[in-house]
């Protein structure tokens, strides 16, 4: 616990340095989405992809990367998760799936989460997607778009997204 803090100082040290320099990359038409999601919360993530596929959006075109704070030993894992244990004290990700997953250069990243969780703000960062979007309530330094909503009106969020993605003519 006391170590996961210490991990979490120095996370939110790299961040804000690194946060000023985050370039904006011009997008195409949205068809591959990576899709970071805060695996702490009660929400379950295949009702926000099926939204997601309402949509248009393909399934083989979706990835999805899980933060949890831990990671209980009998849980059946579908998607990549990574945890503080995958943070390494310089501040770098060493889950192998992780850092597959922030090398994909997906046209449309959506961080799913509502509260500002380092590692999930780092992993956004990281990310190589030409365009970004999230809650406004938080990390308005790392999303180009932000949607004021709640965490738990997933509906209304995917919805705006895409009314919004459409007025840009990217769907």
């Amino acid at each position: 616990m006391f170590l996961n803090i210490i991990k979490k100082l120095i996370l939110k040290n790299k961040v804000s340095k690194l946060l000023p320099n985050l370039s904006v990359n011009q997008i195409d038409l949205i068809k591959s989405v990576g899709l970071i999601f805060d695996g702490n919360t009660t929400l379950d993530i295949e009702t926000i992809i099926a939204e997601l596929l309402k949509y248009g959006i393909q399934e083989n075109q979706i990835n999805v990367l899980i933060f949890k704070d831990m990671i209980n030993k009998k849980e059946n894992l579908k998607y990549d998760v990574f945890t503080y244990n995958d943070i390494n004290w310089s501040g770098e990700i060493t889950n192998l799936k992780a850092e597959f997953f922030l090398k994909i250069n997906f046209d449309l990243i959506i961080n799913y989460h509502d509260f500002e969780k380092i590692p999930l703000v780092y992993a956004s960062y990281l990310s190589k997607a030409n365009f970004k979007v999230g809650f406004a309530s938080r990390d308005k330094l790392v999303n180009q778009f932000t949607i004021n909503t709640s965490l738990n009106n997933y509906k209304l969020f995917i919805e705006e997204l895409f009314r919004y993605l459409k007025i840009l003519n990217k769907i």
